[in-house]
């Protein structure tokens, strides 16, 4: 009768075990047991991805950097187009407001002042009188003569395209002034007696 008891040992316990006990030095090396590898599970598996799909997404993002690229340059040069616009606007609103400054000059000048009396027929007085506020004493006479205003003795060149009032108070140009002055027209009548003045007192 055979007294042997099967025991169930472990493979690769066993093989382990043999690796570590020494060889004497002239025997060959202990045989290992070579099994195949188990297949990998299918979810650890991953899809294989295609190259074109991979290259059209990049072909994608090129096209929205040049995109977006191009709409600021389109941005930027439009702001540049209305910012030169602008420059030249305020360029000849400059222009303008130099030019209506010195014909407001030239209107405030004396000269013109002048002229204008001259044609709207104003007379000067040569000696005027005037009122003392402090205690209503008139200095001067009031019957001192008067005499027509005169033009500018000096002509100014600047004057001529200015327009000047005439008798009827409406702005003609002084080329049509001058030339109604020379057509045949009523003397002017003088005044006679004293200026009238208001009662202060």
């Amino acid at each position: 009768m055979n007294n042997t008891v099967p025991i169930e040992t472990d493979r690769a316990a066993l093989v382990g075990a043999r690796a570590a006990v020494p060889t004497p030095s002239g025997a060959p090396p202990a045989e290992r047991h070579l099994r195949i590898a188990p297949p990998a599970p299918s979810s650890a598996r991953r899809p294989g991805r295609s190259p074109l799909a991979g290259a059209l997404v990049a072909v994608g993002v090129v096209l929205a950097i040049l995109a977006t690229q191009l709409g600021l340059s389109i941005a930027v040069s439009q702001g540049a187009y209305e910012a030169r616009a602008l420059e030249s606007e305020q360029r000849d609103l400059t222009r303008v407001e130099r030019v209506l400054s010195q014909n407001v000059d030239r209107l405030a000048s004396p000269q013109n002042l002048a002229e204008n009396a001259v044609a709207l027929g104003m007379v000067q007085n040569a000696q005027p009188a005037a009122l003392r506020l402090s205690d209503g004493a008139i200095l001067g006479s009031l019957d001192s003569p008067t005499s027509e205003a005169r033009g500018n003795l000096i002509p100014n060149s600047t004057l001529e395209s200015m327009p000047v009032v005439d008798a009827a108070g409406l702005l003609v140009s002084r080329n049509q002034l001058k030339a109604s002055s020379t057509a045949p027209a009523a003397a002017p009548v003088r005044w006679k007696g004293k200026l009238p003045g208001p009662e202060t007192r």
